[in-house]
């Protein structure tokens, strides 16, 4: 199908795009368009391998995002990947997948999203995956029908999953949550997307695009950068949008968009787009002379990320980890390929799938809930400079983060563990691992409810990604988030501390260059350190085009219309006003899913009245 006139032109093929695309072309009265300014890489091996997912960042198919610098974190730039591929981020993330809890999506819906309740929503995810319950951990829910591929790690002679479950037991923690049912903590092995049959990565372009390729209402144009909405002139309050202007081959080009523009392009593009066409603060548009469409200063704001950090810690001689393969040992690499051409062995999963969501340390105890009410006292009265979002956001931001972390069945922290060497330079960059053949246990670390929020705003008219936008996350910028994260590593150290997992260490073995010795982060000011030093984003951004009531600063309502137009949407990860507790994929397909969904039933309902 070639045309210059589609009915619904979706702007970005990535992980929520590709649904989009797949849910509404279903329809076959619907002529249905996606750009997407990266390439289609089925093939690639980076791609499909899954333990080969980091081998992407920095390539071709990543935009190369960059912060600017964050004071809190000692003015470092913190490196963002993002997909520029077909696919987006699904074709380069690390395939990790957790369904979001039942209290995060509720908290979207109480703060004024009707529609967007735990029952509905879960319904929407459900279409979105079919889960392969594996050897490895098994779970309540099982899902035939969906798009996605979805499956826990095969059982295999590693004795770390083990080690790691009897630890957090030891400790009190469950060992026996389940992700599906919306609500666990303690040790969770995650499910990744990951073709049980084939081991090869399953993403947007696979699981969605690929099966709908062949309908004659569907078309997918690559390559193709979006610089601007067009909006017809304005004939009453709402501005309508009727068509998108692209560049590609050196060509601009401008598509017709008869019923629908929505636009798919994440955290970063979505908010860019909608700046460049018009739409966003009057002030900064101006500036850049931009003429002014809508006027809403909220478009950009409220960026959300995680924070992470990562601790490795040597292991005693003889254990069996990924390290020869990390080091990349010919002897480790020949056995990976060997196993990998069975479906099998260290390369058809990404390692770090068994983790734990655990909750502020001592909510049960009388100690623990005192330490915690002086953190919210001594924090959550200071004056923090989040962008234009206005006094009640900011109220209903602090009750939600304030209830979370006082709950013994919430998580404050996600540690997620990985056999081998996996640490990173300050900068982002894998660090090298040691010279020898010593090896390592590796713990990930990340907060999960930070109350500091950002902005990603344009910084010129028409100069190309990555440098036409300034990214500001505001990493650690709020003390709550420090206070919380160094006493998460100091639970950190209390579980490297702990049987079995402290026998398996070498008492006096080594770290990190950055990290303290063993021991050191039940000092907290050394955790508070530490965190500043090495902290890095999550690449988990959320929130820029905020689904809130407008007073509240959206910039979408909750059939993810854009505040003063008609016809123009933003599904993506920009629209989640609270960002999930973990890895957000899960909940971008259901996201895309449920949005999918909305659209649909809203166009189903303007053909009948018509």
């Amino acid at each position: 199908m070639s045309s210059d006139s589609y009915d619904v032109v979706i702007v970005g093929g990535g992980t929520a795009g590709l649904v989009l695309a797949a849910r509404l072309s279903e329809d076959p009265n619907l002529q249905v368009l996606v750009l997407e300014a990266g390439v289609d890489q089925k093939d690639d091996p980076r791609v499909n391998i899954p333990a080969m997912w980091s081998t992407l960042i920095k390539s071709p198919a990543d935009w190369v995002f960059d912060t600017v610098p964050q004071e809190p974190l000692g003015g470092r730039r913190v490196p963002f990947p993002q997909g520029r591929i077909l696919g987006g981020s699904s074709a380069m993330n690390g395939l990790i997948f957790t369904p979001i809890p039942k209290s995060n999506v509720e908290g979207w819906a109480e703060l004024g999203n009707p529609g967007w309740d735990w029952p509905s929503f879960s319904r929407s995810f459900s279409r979105a995956f079919k889960l392969t319950d594996g050897t490895e951990k098994s779970s309540q829910v099982t899902t035939k029908d969906g798009a996605l591929h979805v499956s826990y790690p095969d059982r295999t002679d590693s004795e770390w999953p083990s080690i790691w479950k009897d630890t957090l037991a030891g400790l009190g923690f469950s060992v026996s949550g389940d992700l599906f049912t919306g609500k666990a903590n303690g040790l969770v092995v995650n499910p990744e997307s990951i073709n049980p049959t084939t081991k090869q990565r399953s993403y947007s372009q696979n699981a969605y695009l690929a099966p709908a390729l062949n309908r004659s209402n569907l078309a997918v144009i690559t390559g193709a950068e979006v610089h601007r909405i067009v909006f017809e002139e304005a004939q009453s309050s709402d501005i309508v949008a009727r068509g998108v202007q692209y560049t590609k081959d050196g060509q601009t080009r401008t598509v017709k968009a008869q019923k629908e523009v929505i636009l798919a392009a994440g955290a970063i593009g979505s908010p860019m787009l909608l700046e460049r066409s018009g739409i966003g603060s009057a002030e900064l548009l101006r500036r850049l002379g931009i003429d002014v469409v809508v006027d809403n200063p909220h478009v950009g704001e409220n960026l959300q990320n995680h924070v992470i950090v990562t601790v490795s810690s040597e292991v005693k001689d003889g254990l069996k980890t990924m390290d020869p393969l990390i080091r990349r040992e010919p002897d480790a690499l020949a056995a990976a390929t060997e196993a990998y051409s069975k479906q099998s062995g260290p390369l058809a999963t990404t390692g770090t799938s068994v983790t734990a969501q655990l909750p502020f340390r001592g909510t049960q105890t009388d100690e623990g809930k005192k330490e915690l009410e002086e953190i919210f006292n001594s924090t959550l009265s200071a004056q923090i400079d989040n962008g234009k979002q206005n006094a009640e956001f900011d109220q209903a931001h602090k009750k939600f983060i304030r209830s979370i972390l006082s709950s013994p069945d919430e998580a404050s922290g996600c540690y997620i563990t990985l056999p081998g060497w996996g640490a990173f330079n300050p900068d982002g960059s894998r660090a090298p691992a040691p010279p020898g053949e010593n090896n390592f246990f590796t713990i990930a670390l990340l907060s999960t409810h930070p109350l500091s929020r950002g902005s990603v705003h344009i910084t010129s008219a028409s100069a190309p990604l990555p440098d036409a936008v300034a990214i500001d996350p505001g990493y650690l910028k709020h003390p709550l988030d420090i206070e919380i994260f160094a006493r998460n590593l100091r639970l950190l150290e209390e579980i490297l501390a702990s049987e079995p997992l402290a026998s398996q260490l070498k008492p006096d073995g080594r770290r990190n260059p950055s990290a303290p010795p063993r021991g050191g982060f039940a000092d907290l000011e050394n955790a508070r350190d530490y965190v500043k030093r090495t902290g890095l984003g999550g690449n988990h951004f959320v929130g820029s085009c905020s689904m809130l009531p407008r007073k509240l600063g959206g910039v979408v309502d909750p059939h993810l219309r854009v505040y003063g137009t008609k016809n123009l949407r933003v599904c993506d990860a920009s629209i989640v006003p609270l960002i999930p507790r973990a890895n957000p994929q899960a909940p971008i397909y259901g996201v895309a899913e449920h949005g999918a969904h909305i659209i649909k039933s809203d166009l189903q309902s303007q053909s009948t009245s018509q």
